[in-house]
């Protein structure tokens, strides 16, 4: 009698692919069901925020705009209202009122008044320029604007620099940003 020994069969430890799963594929179908649906939250996620991104740019935009139209309207008038010669005060008072409102040219005409007279006299002569403006406050419709400018003064009695340091107060009248006032500051 003859022994042979066989060896016995390699034993596999991989299993066979479930029924209906492919191999080479990993996870079940609830592991794919809970990553779709993370996924697809995550993706509804960010579009949300990048709505939210766009709406929120649009009014920031629209803030710095709005800043920079009072900041502009604010300067030009201070210019403007700083730069006069005794010659050409009918011009003067136009180009400036052209910026005011309804009530604030009202009381500019009525200062003008006795202004003009001594303007005449003395053939004054002034040039002014901004040194510096910034926003205090804005809103839809009312700003507040610090400028802070100089003007050289000429008289026939003398010359002389003036400084000024002014909050001017506007108002939005038809879309359009009009002088309301303006006080001295500190």
């Amino acid at each position: 009698m003859t022994l042979t020994h066989t060896a016995p069969e390699p034993v596999s430890h991989a299993t066979a692919p479930a029924s209906g799963q492919q191999a080479g594929t990993t996870g079940s179908p609830r592991v794919r069901m809970v990553m779709a649906v993370v996924l697809a939250l995550l993706l509804l996620g960010s579009a949300v925020a990048a709505g939210v991104l766009l709406d929120k740019r649009a009014d920031v935009e629209s803030a710095l705009d709005a800043r920079r139209d009072v900041v502009r309207v604010a300067e030009r008038f201070t210019v403007q209202v700083n730069n006069y010669d005794s010659g050409s005060v009918d011009d003067y008072k136009a180009s400036v009122g052209a910026m005011l409102s309804t009530k604030f040219r009202d009381e500019f005409d009525q200062a003008m008044e006795d202004i003009v007279k001594s303007v005449q006299q003395a053939k004054m002569d002034s040039k002014g320029s901004v040194l510096a403006a910034g926003v205090a406050t804005v809103d839809q419709d009312s700003a507040r604007v610090l400028v802070a400018a100089d003007a050289g003064v000429k008289t026939v009695f003398d010359d002389r620099q003036r400084h000024f340091r002014w909050e001017v107060s506007l108002v939005r009248v038809d879309g359009e940003w009009l002088v309301d006032d303006f006080t001295p500051v500190g």
